[in-house]
């Protein structure tokens, strides 16, 4: 698996160099490379023929529609300015509303994988923003209250991812210190709060140097250094490529589909650094760094809407783990949810099921505190079953240190 990792990461690599380094760059820029482009290199010799038996050989004509039918990130491009976009044409009243607040590059296509599943107990909409707006995080957060305050009369929960994490709880705050009074609650996914403490703080200056070179030699100089950054942030390629099915598939196919897919994916790759030029990611990189210091400083011990954060052991780009503690301990209705062996992107990973998480956590039945006089009858909740493997983990070893020993004095131990 190891192996495949790095040959998928090393791939997106030469992809990106090979675009440029061709005589066809003297001609139009194709606008997002594929693994066709490299035939001629070795890596590409080597992993072409697993890929080409997985597609060709093992594939039935299902799988085939079903890779056909999933989206692309060009699927989520937007014109114009911020807006929402609904996951189905028309809202069911009944449900709660949750509004999608993606990461840096502002579409919807990090949640395509978990739709179908928030579906089920949302109305689910996200935030998208083309990439030649240069709207201040100020402005997106007033599109973002304006659509909170737009919906009486039912609750609606906004999740935040990496750059929507900052931008979900700067909303919450509210201008005048005071949530929105339809706003219920806050998911929090590797939240950027932190980025100030991380690698992707100094990438300004490298931006900077890129964007003061020719023209052309500057695209060609964020193209390939976008790319394999962009791939080696995306997290374990193997989740990337798994879904939540292929637990039935026979053993020997799923390594084949897997890869398959893999294949599929690879012009997506290409694809972000078109999706995120190098101006959109320098102006929002700087709107991100603002607003996330802005946060650190703001009174979050005020905030008493109950925020739920989940952290990604493995996170790549942020300190999501340590974040998350410390936002328990700055939110007084604060609690937290680990997301092991996951990436910087876990809501394209299939191990990742947002939606039954949420259900296990109780997510929708929590509630402001000083909402209500506590009814410790009433209001009980029994523990979830995460809940209780927490806290047998954690006492485990104290457990260990203090608990009886039972000794015989006969052979046998009775």
């Amino acid at each position: 698996e190891r192996y495949i990792s790095v040959c998928v990461y090393m791939l997106a690599f030469t992809t990106a160099l090979h675009a440029f380094a061709t005589p066809s760059r003297l001609g139009p820029r194709p606008a997002a490379p594929c693994v066709q482009n490299v035939a001629a290199l070795p890596i590409q010799r080597v992993v072409a023929p697993v890929l080409q038996l997985a597609s060709d050989s093992i594939l039935t004509a299902q799988m085939r529609r079903e890779m056909a039918s999933e989206p692309r990130l060009a699927d989520f491009a937007v014109t114009g300015g911020p807006q929402f976009v609904r996951h189905t044409a028309e809202d069911d009243p009944t449900k709660p509303l949750l509004l999608y607040l993606p990461g840096i590059e502002l579409s919807g296509y990090s949640l395509h994988r978990q739709l179908p599943g928030l579906a089920e107990d949302f109305c689910v909409r996200w935030l998208a923003v083309p990439p030649d707006d240069r709207s201040s995080f100020e402005a997106l957060r007033e599109a973002v209250t304006r659509e909170v305050e737009a919906e009486e009369g039912r609750p609606i929960y906004l999740l935040g991812e990496s750059f929507g994490g900052v931008l979900a709880l700067s909303v919450a705050q509210g201008a005048d210190g005071k949530p929105p009074s339809s706003l219920a609650g806050v998911a929090l996914v590797n939240p950027a709060t932190s980025i100030g403490r991380s690698w992707p703080a100094q990438l300004p200056r490298l931006l900077d140097a890129v964007a003061a070179l020719p023209p052309n030699l500057s695209d060609a100089a964020y193209f390939a250094l976008a790319t394999p950054i962009f791939a080696a942030i995306s997290g374990d390629p193997l989740q990337l490529g798994a879904r939540r099915g292929d637990e039935a598939l026979p053993p020997p196919l799923r390594l084949p589909v897997l890869l398959a897919r893999l294949a599929q994916q690879m012009p997506e790759m290409g694809a972000l650094p078109n999706a995120l030029p190098l101006p959109a990611l320098a102006h929002r990189l700087s709107l991100l760094l603002h607003a996330a210091a802005h946060v650190q400083e703001a009174p979050l011990e005020r905030l008493r809407l109950p925020v739920h954060v989940f952290a990604s052991s493995e996170d790549r780009v942020l300190p999501s783990t340590d974040e998350a503690r410390r936002l328990r301990r700055r939110l007084p209705n604060c609690r937290t949810s680990p997301l092991p062996e996951s990436g910087h992107v876990p809501l394209l990973e299939a191990r990742v099921d947002l939606a039954r998480r949420l259900r296990d956590v109780g997510f929708t039945g929590r509630t402001p505190l000083g909402s209500k006089p506590k009814d410790y009858v009433a209001d009980f909740a029994p523990p979830s079953a995460e809940e209780i493997l927490n806290a047998t983990q954690r006492l485990r070893s104290v457990r260990n240190l203090v608990s009886p020993v039972f000794l015989s004095t006969e052979a046998g131990g009775r």
